[in-house]
């Protein structure tokens, strides 16, 4: 049993529900996918593009209309969200594969150009197992490849990780969200996230081998990194 798996599986089974969530519970959604987007330089030629956590392919869908020439495999381990995905990307269906697979074990060696992902990497529960994907995500990069990711992120700083929250929280708060509704979300979606600091992402990518990382993005509780193999 993967008790994380379950977790994730009941949270994203309805996609209709899960979209209209992640756009009040992440104010910045769309800045946020755009700027995983603008660290991938050269979408203007064949490109080769695995993405880790597809959801429903809010973020799938922007690369293919971003670059007429990109090839895109796009994984997710939630089937519901697997077949939302394929479903959003219907028309992309000799440029895109949609699989149902674990970022934990996925990992096909110097294949390509580029790997992303939005809001997915902080689902794995421990330290070794988000060094784990790192690892496989290196190791799946082309020499000269590019890794960028969005997640949920603590704050480097204790002291100051409760006022990221609260920031966070009179955000969505201001896009509608009730009071009672973060109340939900913390006993049944919150469950799942295993936010870090972005220092240990830098410092468990410069492990595995990547070089030029950098935390490129932040907003309250979010953030986005780029890292590079030479």
């Amino acid at each position: 049993m993967n008790p994380s798996k379950d977790i994730l599986e009941t949270n994203f089974a309805d996609s209709g529900a899960y979209d209209r969530r992640i756009r009040r519970f992440v104010p910045y959604y769309e800045e946020m996918m755009n700027s995983v987007l603008d660290c991938l330089p050269e979408l203007d030629r064949p490109r080769a593009v695995l993405e880790l956590g597809c959801g429903t392919g809010n973020l799938s869908e922007k690369l293919l209309k971003k670059n007429a020439f990109l090839k895109l495999i796009a994984i997710d381990i939630t089937k519901e969200m697997v077949e939302s995905c394929q479903t959003r990307l219907s028309q992309y269906v000799q440029r895109a594969e949609v699989i149902y697979a674990d970022m934990m074990k996925f990992k096909r060696l110097n294949s390509f150009d580029y790997v992303v992902s939005n809001l997915s990497l902080h689902y794995p529960e421990t330290h070794e197992k988000k060094i784990s994907v790192c690892r496989n995500i290196y190791q799946s990069l082309k020499p000269g490849g590019t890794l960028s990711f969005s997640v949920m992120m603590e704050s480097d700083a204790p002291e100051s990780a409760i006022k990221t929250w609260k920031r966070w929280e009179m955000h969505v708060r201001r896009h509608g969200v009730t009071r009672e509704e973060l109340g939900d979300w913390r006993r049944t979606h919150h469950v799942a996230d295993h936010p870090v600091p972005p220092s240990f992402w830098l410092e468990w990518l410069r492990g595995v081998g990547f070089k030029h990382c950098e935390l490129v993005w932040r907003k309250t509780i979010f953030g986005t990194i780029q890292a590079g193999k030479l």
